[in-house]
């Protein structure tokens, strides 16, 4: 036992060794080549603005060799430069893929380039050849190996240089091609490309967006074709681009001239694959036997490649392109989408029906009639066959799908090279585009108390490729699973939906459709609104497919799916009589797509129809407003919101919430009353005072009591001073009237004092004059920019003690006068008009100093620190943003209320009936348009409804009182205007 144990190991460490040796082989490390020109490094400033990923590439050069004897050869040599830390992480590895069962690998040169020395790294550097299997997440194995190399004491500004060759070619591809990308996303200083085509044979060169100078020097033998190029612009990259896209500058080298060609070496690898051997025979009569009918044959040959034999792709060396034989693939019941293939055309030959491969490319798709004949452009295969005038696209490798002939979802890959003799050109893929992929129907049940749980019901029928996602979804996830994302989903509408019965799904084997259906209770349908009590219906399924880009200003088009045909129907059956809906209809009908929506009512259940086809796969640059406008309508249309009206509680005919204003209104009624009355009966009983001159008060008294009646005594104090002049002087004027526009005539009464001053005191005591008119040019100027300010309290406040010289000199002249002492005495009337009015002074000024909400639009340095703490707290604006507008409706504390806009944000909030703030906040990228209701008069709010992306709005409510609501919106719109302009 103990011999035969280390026999055993002595023969693992045999085959270990043997390991070993093998990878030591796999690749060598040699100088390049002498065929290969050596290029210089040119000297360039670094574009840092453009740099991704931290590196900039100096050189990327490629060069092939091509003769008739030997294997091609491909050189490639990469020079690229770590402008940052991020740099040296992505360049210090180094991957390097090959397959061993027909290339060669060398390593021609490994380096660092640091101040200007090459530093050599082929000692220092980790080297390890790993199997990585790249596609092994697509179940293909295809043999390739990868050199990783981890370079050592890389550092920033440090330029990588490292060179290889690849021998060989895969012995499957019996002619030679290539090709190369020109320029990039990122900025590349210098390219290198050339063919030495050492053959006689012609070789062609096509390019695809844009031409490319190629210098042709003819050769002995060939020719050698070279581009240099250098700092080309680069391209700028557009995200949501149709995947067959591309706008970069491509140059293609093929020994093929023509489709033709291509599908001439394609023949004879189908033809040697294809094989009606008795096992397949035996499987074509069981499916003969079930299906009389020919188009039930080809679905059912079909549904057999794909369920009973698995997806597997051994792609090593020529299996790449070499389908298995259709007798070994059934045996094996796995196989790659060329096996299938094979062995789907097999069992049709087998059953007398002719079909054929179709080679096509799943990236490029329609793209794909631009590009030049080539045998290495296509990356997957499919079948095809005409029956009663039709041609079908069958896809052997989809899996759960289901169906008749007629219903089966056929793939759309742009063009397709049908395999067969003499084929002399492309096949454009057009299956049919009319059939409706999802059909919707939701069934809402409301309760005739609000508080009622309302019932939802909705059934989802997919069709085509929707039907078989769902299929798949299903067998990956579980039902249990789908039905709680379902239910998630809903929830962004309702949050107090629950599950009423378990989700269900069907299926019908004869059109291929996935049915399900799901059974919930609304406890929270209605929701408050201005009017009342609002619900709204969304087509959500019709929105999501007219999205918003996250790019709008582009060059490249935008990814559009097509077909995608959707029908929504939404009943709504009301429980509560009186309820009353026109019937409507409407259309959008544009190049993108067609949209229609009636609404029908009958007896109590409303009815709106949806239905949507899309006209084109893809938007165009230039039409991306014009697509976004469309957009914007169809969002609209898509929504449906229906209001309840609910009486508030009252009492005694008035609403509770109200009575209180209508007491502090009645309250001030008659504090109002009481004053005129005393006042009156007060000025029937005044005595005369025979010394007195002019209407003398204290300055305490003039200055409180004109604060306090918020400068109403300003002008009695003015009327009674001139109604004094009057008798005096027994002139015509009218003392009422000047005492109105005590404004105007204050510098009239100062030169009435100026002249008593000059009779009795022989000198000017009341002021100077030139300053009596400065000072009467600040009371205009001040009263002018305040009285209809936000500061107008302030300025109230101020205005008193402009004409404390006036007050002061008459005071002065009847300091003995018991009219001084009379006028100047506090009555109750002056005590309970001052208490009415102090309250609204003292908000005025918290308002105008900003403590509580203002009654205009404020600017956001004009906020306390602490109020925009609380916002950022509540995470209402973002940290690192600055308040730019700010205005609240609430009465007393800002918390409650409010929205504005910052740098880059709109927002707006709210405190519910339970007392939780609610929000929006959306980045103006975000948002479409905005549309505004300004406010009829100064005693209107001004509505600026904000429309984002997806159709859904909210609403900003601001002050219309001195235009600052105007200025906001053009704020709003300059903003809009500069980012859509990006």
């Amino acid at each position: 036992m103990k011999w035969t144990q280390l026999a055993t190991s002595m023969f693992y460490a045999f085959l270990l060794m043997i390991s070993f040796l093998s990878a030591s082989q796999e690749y060598q490390i040699q100088p390049a080549e002498d065929w290969i020109e050596q290029r210089t490094l040119i000297t360039t400033e670094i574009p840092t603005n453009k740099i991704a990923d931290g590196t900039y590439y100096l050189l990327l050069d490629t060069q092939i060799k091509a003769t008739e004897q030997q294997p091609s050869q491909r050189y490639t040599r990469t020079v690229m430069q770590a402008v940052n830390q991020s740099g040296i992480d992505y360049i210090s590895q180094l991957n390097i893929d090959f397959d061993p069962s027909y290339q060669t690998l060398e390593l021609n040169g490994l380096g660092i380039i640091r101040d200007g020395q090459y530093i050599d790294k082929l000692a220092s550097a980790q080297f390890k050849v790993l199997q990585r299997e790249t596609d092994l997440a697509n179940r293909i194995y295809n043999g390739s190996l990868t050199l990783n190399i981890i370079v050592d004491d890389m550092r920033t500004m440090d330029k990588l240089d490292y060179s290889y060759t690849i021998t060989g070619r895969n012995p499957i591809y019996q002619h030679f091609a290539a090709s190369r990308t020109l320029n990039w996303s990122v900025p590349v200083a210098q390219q290198f490309m050339r063919v030495l085509w050492q053959k006689d044979a012609p070789l062609y060169i096509n390019t695809v967006n844009g031409e490319v100078d190629i210098t042709d020097t003819p050769l002995e033998l060939g020719h050698d074709y070279q581009i240099s190029l250098q700092n080309q612009p680069t391209v700028a990259s557009s995200s949501q681009v149709p995947h067959w896209y591309s706008p970069y500058k491509q140059v293609f080298f093929s020994e093929l001239k023509s489709w033709q060609d291509v599908a001439n070496w394609a023949v004879p690898l189908y033809e040697s694959a294809i094989e009606v051997t008795p096992s397949i025979t035996q499987i074509a009569d069981e499916i003969a036997l079930n299906n009389p009918a020919i188009v039930d044959r080809i679905a059912a040959a079909l549904k057999f490649s794909q369920d009973e034999v698995r997806y597997l792709g051994l792609e090593m060396g020529t299996n790449s392109h070499q389908p298995t034989s259709a007798s070994e693939t059934l045996a094996l019941r796995y196989g790659d989408c060329k096996d299938k293939t094979v062995l789907l055309i097999s069992l049709l030959k087998a059953m007398d029906i002719k079909a054929y491969p179709a080679l096509v490319n799943t990236d490029e798709g329609k793209r794909l009639i631009e590009l030049p004949a080539s045998a290495r452009v296509f990356n997957h295969v499919i079948v095809t066959l005409e029956y009663a005038e039709q041609r079908y696209w069958l896809d052997p490798t989809i899996n759960y799908q289901t169906g008749t002939l007629a219903h089966l979802a056929q793939p759309n890959y742009g063009y397709a090279l049908i395999v067969k003799p003499s084929e002399s050109r492309l096949t454009a893929m057009t299956p049919p585009v009319d059939a409706v992929a999802i059909k919707s129907y939701d069934n809402y049940t409301i309760a005739v108390e609000p508080e009622q749980a309302a019932t939802f019901q909705t059934r989802y029928i997919y069709s085509q490729f929707e039907a078989i996602n769902r299929r798949s979804s299903l067998a990956r996830n579980g039902l249990d699973q789908i039905a709680k994302d379902y239910l998630e989903y809903y929830q962004g509408y309702f949050q107090g939906i629950t599950i009423d019965k378990p989700m269900t799904v069907t299926e019908s084997t004869n059109n291929g459709e996935f049915l399900s259906d799901e059974f919930y209770l609304i406890n929270d349908f209605w929701q408050p609104d201005d009017e009342g009590l609002r619900a709204d219906f969304y087509a959500s399924d019709i929105q999501n497919s007219v999205y918003e880009p996250d790019q709008i200003n582009r060059t490249a088009p935008l990814y559009f799916k097509y077909p995608n045909n959707i029908e929504t129907v939404i009943k709504v059956k009301f429980l509560e009589p009186n309820w009353h809906f026109d019937n409507e209809q409407s259309e959008i009908d544009n190049a993108f797509f067609n949209f229609k929506k009636t609404t029908h009512f009958v007896e109590d259940t409303l009815t709106l129809n949806f239905s949507f086809n899309a006209k084109q796969d893809h938007i165009p640059a230039a039409q991306i407003k014009l697509y976004l406008s469309e957009r914007a309508k169809l969002i609209d249309d898509t929504q449906f919101g229906i209001v309840k009206y609910v009486s508030a509680d009252t009492t005694d005919g008035f609403a509770l919430e109200d009575d209180w204003i209508i007491l502090v209104l009645l309250v001030y009624l008659l504090a109002m009353l009481f004053f005129i009355v005393a006042w009156r009966i007060e000025s029937a009983k005044r005595p005369t005072f025979s010394d007195a001159q002019f209407y003398p008060v204290t300055n305490a008294k003039f200055i409180l009591y004109s604060i306090l009646t918020l400068g109403l005594f300003i002008n009695y104090w003015s009327y009674r001073n001139w109604r004094a002049i009057k008798i005096q002087q027994n002139s015509h004027i009218m003392p009422i009237a000047r005492g109105i526009f005590a404004l105007f005539f204050f510098y009239s009464l100062f030169l009435e004092l100026l002249a008593h001053s000059q009779e009795h005191h022989k000198k000017n005591k009341v002021m100077p004059n030139a300053l009596a008119l400065i000072i009467w040019l600040l009371l205009m100027v001040l009263t002018a920019t305040t009285r209809f300010s936000a500061y107008a309290t302030i300025g109230l406040c101020i205005i008193p003690f402009i004409w404390l010289p006036m007050v002061n000199y008459i005071q002065h002249i009847n300091h003995s006068s018991e009219a001084l002492t009379y006028n100047s005495k506090w009555r109750v009337r002056n005590i309970i008009i001052s208490i009415m009015w102090a309250p609204i002074l003292f908000l005025g000024l918290l308002q105008e100093s900003y403590l509580i909400p203002s009654t205009s639009i404020v600017k956001g340095d004009k906020l306390w620190p602490y109020q925009v703490q609380f916002m950022k707290r509540q995470q209402l604006i973002p940290l690192d943003e600055a308040i730019l507008y700010f205005y609240s409706d609430a009465f007393i504390d800002f918390r409650s209320d409010g929205n504005g806009i910052t740098d880059n944000y709109i927002f707006s909030y709210w405190q519910n009936e339970q007392g939780q703030i609610e929000s929006n906040l959306k980045h103006f990228k975000d948002i479409t348009s905005i549309e505004v209701t300004y406010g009829k008069t100064q005693l209107d709010n001004t509505l600026i409804k904000v429309i984002d992306q997806q159709g859904e709005h909210f609403l900003l409510i601001v002050d219309s009182e001195g235009k600052a609501d105007t200025e906001l919106v053009k704020r709003i719109n300059r903003r809009l205007d500069s980012n859509n302009q990006r």
